[in-house]
């Protein structure tokens, strides 16, 4: 497994194009490191996801400041990893041998005490799906 060059790049533009993901100019924005907001900006739910490259994977990482009840941790980790699947999909068309791996670190409020760790997502086929922080598995 690695990310080729332009691989990361058109991840981003892939991702840009989704109404919930809009790149935050104001924050992290290195050749392989970018932040965007996510979320409702019509009624102010907003989180931040840090999307990272490194050699082997795509690491993210959901900043949500405090946990909603309307919408859980697990909940949001599953649908930006559903919006990043379709884009690393769209993506393969040019990079059509790439197996690049998805990493989500673990940013839960109770756990910022921990040293790092991520958060394991349950196939989408399970009828229960949730997102996992490892330290609970």
């Amino acid at each position: 497994n690695y990310t080729p060059p332009g691989f990361f790049v058109r991840l981003i533009a892939s991702l840009g194009k989704d109404h919930k993901c809009l790149v935050d100019l104001k924050k992290h924005l290195h050749r392989n490191c970018i932040t965007l907001l996510f979320g409702n900006t019509s009624i102010g739910k907003i989180d931040e996801i840090t999307v990272s490259e490194s050699l082997k994977s795509i690491t993210v990482s959901l900043g949500r400041q405090v946990e909603r009840d309307d919408y859980s941790f697990s909940n949001a980790v599953k649908e930006i990893h559903s919006i990043l699947d379709d884009s690393i999909e769209e993506v393969k068309q040019w990079f059509p041998f790439i197996t690049t791996q998805l990493a989500f670190v673990c940013t839960e409020q109770r756990c910022r005490s921990f040293p790092t760790h991520y958060v394991v997502i349950e196939p989408d086929h399970v009828p229960t799906s949730v997102a996992l922080c490892q330290r609970n598995v």
